[in-house]
């Protein structure tokens, strides 16, 4: 008895082992070669295939030939139809297609699938950016500079409402030379995945640019180029209502014309990003009467959401107060945080 219960316990590992590699999705490459595992996701081109034998394994899409799975799996295409079923090795008569049974009644080219088994989306994302820097210099010249910006942003499939501010001050031998405050609001409307149509405005004072209070607000259309972890890149245009008015003395309003571009990039697998923004304002009865807020620079991730940032700003005013100047720029160093 001992024998042959030895014999049908090493039969019963046997089968056991091979259920275990028959029950495996499968990976097979153009090259040829065929990997075994569990299918976990593809997004941004990459397959993600968790293995008993190296871990994970990240695959670049356009290298897969076919791949079979045991379970059902959640197929998004190219126009946002999502597809679920098993991917079935028998109804495959050809390389990079694609059968899922029993959804599909013939078999999808692989170049229209998007993403595999992609992540519960909350129905509202935030993400947010806060950064601060402080300069202090002494000797024959002492100096102190303190910047702070901060921005929030709610998105929801239709929807996306961002508020944002930012404040600097600088002295010179204990006598301020800047001081200003800038706070923005928008809310954003979606018509279509990329179109939407925007309503927000801004709110503004420079004590040194003689402006106790400057406020725009108006509407227009946006178009969302690209939207995503690695990039994003905004073009707006619209009507906008400027008013202003100044320390010393008087006020003025016009209906202008607003633009708005909003860029930034990841690049060398995350090693740093670039951002640039530029907003501006055109009066519609005098295109002399113009003025823009332009931010560029550069961030470097640290970790969990740290970076350091180097960043220049330029505010430019084509009619600026009496005894104010056109130009104003800073060069700013500072920690950021950012979720």
């Amino acid at each position: 008895m001992g024998k042959w219960a030895k014999k049908w316990g090493a039969a019963g590992l046997v089968l056991l082992f091979l259920a275990a590699v028959a029950a495996a999705d499968e990976v097979h490459l153009k090259n040829g070669d065929r990997l075994s595992g569990t299918i976990v996701t593809l997004s941004a081109g990459k397959l993600e295939l968790e293995t008993d034998f190296a871990g994970r394994l990240s695959i670049n899409w356009g290298q897969v030939d076919r791949i079979e799975t045991e379970s059902p799996i959640e197929v998004v295409l190219a126009d946002g139809t999502s597809l679920k079923g098993t991917a079935a090795p028998e109804a495959v008569s050809a390389g990079t297609e694609l059968w899922l049974t029993p959804t599909t009644a013939a078999p999808l080219d692989l170049t229209r699938v998007t993403a595999i088994n992609p992540p519960v989306e909350p129905a509202v994302r935030f993400n947010g950016r806060i950064n601060v820097g402080l300069n202090k210099a002494s000797g024959n010249t002492d100096t102190e500079t303190a910047h702070a910006d901060a921005e929030l942003s709610a998105r929801s499939t239709d929807h996306r409402v961002t508020a944002g501010g930012a404040y600097n001050r600088a002295s010179k031998d204990n006598r301020k030379s800047e001081e200003n405050v800038l706070g923005r609001l928008k809310h954003d409307y979606f018509l279509t995945p990329k179109l939407y149509f925007y309503t927000g405005g801004l709110a503004e004072r420079d004590e040194f640019k003689d402006i106790s209070f400057r406020g725009t607000i108006g509407p227009g259309l946006g178009y969302q180029f690209f939207e995503g972890e690695l990039m994003n890149l905004a073009v707006e245009a619209g009507p906008s209502y400027v008013y202003t008015n100044f320390d010393s003395g008087g006020s003025e309003d016009s209906e202008s014309g607003r633009w708005a571009v909003r860029f930034d990039r990841f690049f060398f697998e995350k090693l740093f990003q670039y951002y640039f923004t530029n907003e501006g304002f055109v009066s519609a009865s005098d295109t002399s009467d113009l003025f823009m807020f332009t931010r560029t620079g550069l961030r470097f991730p640290i970790r969990e959401g740290f970076s350091l940032n180097a960043g220049f700003e330029w505010d430019w005013d084509n009619e600026p107060a009496e005894e104010a100047g056109k130009s104003d720029y800073r060069y700013i160093l500072s920690l950021g945080y950012g979720f």
